[in-house]
């Protein structure tokens, strides 16, 4: 005997009776809750009718698809749900019975907003491999586990479909992330007449992109190109002006200050170049980096002594004008050398091997819901028991209306985490002692101890002496935090010269005292 028809659909309340509805379009109801144990607050309020009249407030749809859906994160301190139920497709329509439900989950897909494509989330082999696109009706109503999937070209014969798959080739057996469904207590699905089934929706999530699928990133060509410009490109030529064949140390800026003979345009160049050797480190680490220093290297420096091999000079020039060793100086060539298009090819080439590794250091991999403007769906299922021994089928929901996640720094519903600073004094200050110690090595302690602030802001600190004797030193919280926030005051009035925020992020009232 084969089972009646069955179907999922999304359901929400009356505002005024607390009745039971089938939500717009039968999509599933997403609601938001800020609740700290907030399964279990909306399982009580599930259970009687005030309650379900207080859940009203809480959907963020019902399916009429509001095109701006946005949804919070639990870095807001907010969690969605989403809320379906489960009936049979019968004169009606009576609440399928729990017991017939095998297994239910729910899955969440990217939208591409151009051509309206899915994506799912998928696993191959226990690895991630990230936004897979769901090419047909097939493939979006393919059950997530591929040990449950039917077979590609079914036959209703194992042996004939598994030789129809060998000849035509069988699809890639991705796994899709599944989120589980729950059904509610029995007392709840009996106080609303209904099979109600709970999850939550995942916005946020630590997944990355991992194994074959996990290709680090890279530099277009016009983009290592144009990273450099101006002294490796075959067709503009480089003047160094009067800085040429000048000597500097890592107090450059204040050397070509006090120079008088050299202007405003030679001051500019020197900086170019100091920009460009920090461009050699940061992004191509050029001189740790073997093939990108014979490919430098390939190039002279031109000297009154004599030529020296442009990737050794510069090493060196990166010692002063990145690294700023106070014990080195660096003397610039008479002139830039011309290259060819050939010496260009042969640094591309270079940079996109080194910055390669330099990237993949750097940057993570590709995380689930890193696009910040991403559209996505939330779209339910259930495995319903057969009657004739055969494996349970799966039923599909309606996907829900298309959302995108608030990104972390937005403002959420809730009032902001309420910080309590100490009122210290000169009569109360011997209460804070130190509830949080650091373990400093000898020569940073030796560091600070020798030294004076002034020290530090006129460049005159001298080193500490390694070999010292490490130390502990107890800090009191509550007066870090009070410390953190006097000077981030002050940085947020310096910075507002600059952004005009501080109305905006910085909000200071009077607290009432009754509300204390």
């Amino acid at each position: 005997m084969v089972a009646h028809p069955t179907l999922l659909r999304g359901l929400t309340f009356d505002g005024g009776s607390g009745r039971p509805m089938p939500s717009t379009e039968n999509r599933p109801v997403l609601m938001e809750r800020t609740d700290d144990d907030f399964v279990s607050a909306f399982l009580a309020e599930l259970g009687t009718d005030d309650g379900r009249r207080q859940l009203t407030a809480t959907v963020r749809n019902a399916g009429e698809g509001a095109p701006s859906l946005k949804l919070y994160q639990p870095v807001h301190r907010a969690f969605q749900l989403a809320v379906v139920e489960a009936f049979c497709d019968i004169p009606g329509e009576p609440r399928l019975d729990p017991a017939r439900i095998e297994s239910a989950g729910l899955v969440v897909r990217r939208v591409d907003p151009g051509s309206g494509k899915r994506e799912g989330w998928m696993k191959l082999a226990g690895e991630v491999r990230g936004w897979v696109p769901l090419a047909d009706a097939r493939s979006l109503d393919a059950d997530p586990d591929p040990a449950r999937r039917k077979a590609a070209f079914p036959s209703g014969n194992a042996t004939l479909d598994a030789l129809v798959e060998d000849a035509l080739g069988a699809p890639t057996p991705y796994e899709e992330s599944v989120s589980l469904l729950f059904v509610a207590p029995p007392r709840v699905c009996a106080a609303t007449g209904r099979t109600i089934l709970y999850g939550m929706v995942p916005v946020a999530s630590a997944e990355q992109v991992s194994g074959k699928a996990a290709t680090p990133p890279r530099y277009e060509e016009d983009e290592l190109r144009d990273m450099l410009l101006p002294y490796f490109s075959a067709s503009v030529g480089v003047s160094l002006g009067a800085i040429a064949g000048k000597t500097y140390s890592y107090r450059y800026t204040d050397e070509a200050a006090a120079d008088a003979s050299l202007s405003a345009a030679d001051r500019d160049r020197l900086e170019q170049f100091a920009t460009f050797l920090r461009k050699l480190v940061s992004v191509f680490n050029a001189f740790e980096t073997p093939a990108m220093k014979a490919a430098l290297n390939r190039l002279t420096l031109p000297y009154s002594g004599a030529p020296r091999p442009l990737g050794d000079a510069l090493a060196e020039a990166a010692e002063v004008f990145v690294l700023g060793r106070p014990d080195r100086r660096f003397r610039l060539p008479d002139s830039w050398p011309r290259v060819s298009s050939g010496d260009v090819a042969a640094l591309v080439r270079a940079g996109a091997e080194a910055s390669k590794a330099r990237l993949a250091t750097l940057l993570p991999r590709r995380g689930r819901f890193d696009v910040p403007d991403a559209r996505y769906e939330v779209r339910a299922f259930i495995r319903v028991r057969r009657d004739d021994g055969c494996p349970p089928s799966i039923v599909w929901g309606t996907p829900s209306q298309p959302f995108r996640i608030a990104p972390w720094y937005e403002n959420g519903r809730l009032p902001p985490v309420q910080v309590a600073l100490p009122p210290v004094t000169r009569d109360n200050v011997r209460n804070f002692l130190p509830n949080v110690a650091f373990q400093v090595p000898g020569n940073i302690f030796d560091l600070l101890s020798r030294n004076k602030a002034k020290d530090f802001l006129e460049e005159k600190a001298s080193e500490g002496r390694s070999g010292g004797l490490d130390w502990i030193c107890g800090f009191n919280i509550p007066i870090i935090t009070l410390c953190a926030f006097i000077v981030l005051s002050i940085f947020l009035a310096l910075l507002n010269l600059l952004f005009w925020w501080l109305p905006f992020i910085k909000i200071c009232i009077p607290l009432p005292r009754r509300g204390r």
